[in-house]
């Protein structure tokens, strides 16, 4: 965890989009256990398991073998853990957009996350990778960037 003593003022469930509290489980399956976790540690911890998952050669394979990286890929398994990783990015952006937008808005760097938000948010309609339920702490700054991605698909009648 980071040495940054505000960081480390967060107590478990803290810095998290009004009404939702992400927690974190450790295992998979019926053994797992879930915990609170404040929202630094929820975002080192998944940016932690995102680089596991991209790291791990059995589910992202080098594409040297090409014809292996297709069968990878074509699976429902990648899918869904290409749904899981996308959804978790998300849900960093909520805490960062909730709980560190001023500090952000502060040093100048607002402009920059607003436009990679919207850049993931574009990608992610595209290819239908957030279920609704996901977007309800933010739809607020979802709404018009998917109305932008919506009509920006709509044809031109200016031709």
């Amino acid at each position: 965890m980071s040495t940054d003593p505000y960081l480390n003022s967060f107590r478990p469930g803290d810095g998290f989009p009004s009404g939702v509290e992400y927690r974190w489980s450790e295992g998979s399956g019926k053994g797992s256990t879930t915990t609170s976790v404040s929202a630094p540690v929820y975002i080192e911890k998944v940016l932690q398991w995102i680089a596991d998952q991209i790291n791990d050669e059995t589910k992202f394979p080098d594409d040297d073998d090409e014809a292996n990286a297709l069968r990878v890929f074509q699976t429902p398994q990648f899918a869904a853990l290409c749904g899981q990783i996308f959804r978790r990015l998300f849900r960093i952006y909520g805490i960062i957009y909730s709980s560190f937008f001023g500090t952000l808005e502060a040093l100048g760097m607002a402009p920059h996350l607003n436009t990679a938000f919207k850049h993931f948010m574009f990608f992610c309609t595209e290819f239908g990778l957030l279920p609704e339920r996901e977007i309800e702490p933010l739809e607020v700054l979802v709404k018009p960037i998917r109305k932008q991605y919506y009509m920006s698909k709509q044809p031109s009648s200016s031709k």
